[in-house]
């Protein structure tokens, strides 16, 4: 189980990471970090979004929507707006070695992960149910993990 004081310092130790992936497993939107001695991982499967200043580059919604190919096959087979935007921005912040400039836990569990670019990665959770996950951010190939809401990980 994760306390609020958990998630905040989990969270908090986002700033400095170099951000390495995004992607998504099933519906489940990721982020990769890399810091010091250690890959993080954010899982969100609540409704998530990047921006770029005002524009949003490519969000959850985007994962319901075929980039190519037939449009009953393409979330199975990784070819939605989602995917071709999450490896256009992938691409780009491994190139350009892009940071985390802040992060920070907010009300009812919302993220707000500030990069260089201007790019901000948020992450609204959407479902009243304590037992169900939101996200989670974890140590990459580790059990250190904290989750929202805090019952969810029971």
């Amino acid at each position: 189980m994760s306390t609020t004081e958990e998630l905040e310092a989990a969270v908090a130790l986002l700033a400095g990471c170099r951000v390495v992936e995004f992607s998504r497993t099933l519906n489940i939107a990721i982020v990769g970090f890399r810091g010091e001695d250690v890959e993080k991982r954010l899982h969100a499967q609540c409704p998530f979004r990047v921006t770029h200043r005002e524009q949003i580059l490519f969000g959850s919604v985007d994962m319901r929507y075929r980039d190519t190919g037939d449009a009953e096959t393409a979330f199975d087979e990784y070819r939605t707006k989602y995917d071709r935007q999450a490896r256009q921005l992938t691409g780009m912040v491994t190139e350009y070695e892009c940071f985390v400039e802040s992060a920070a836990l907010g009300a009812a569990g919302t993220l707000s992960i500030r990069l260089d670019g201007p790019l901000t990665v948020e992450v609204f959770p959407a479902c009243a149910g304590r037992s169900v996950e939101q996200w989670r951010l974890f140590d990459w190939h580790t059990d250190r993990h904290v989750v929202y809401p805090d019952s969810a990980d029971r």
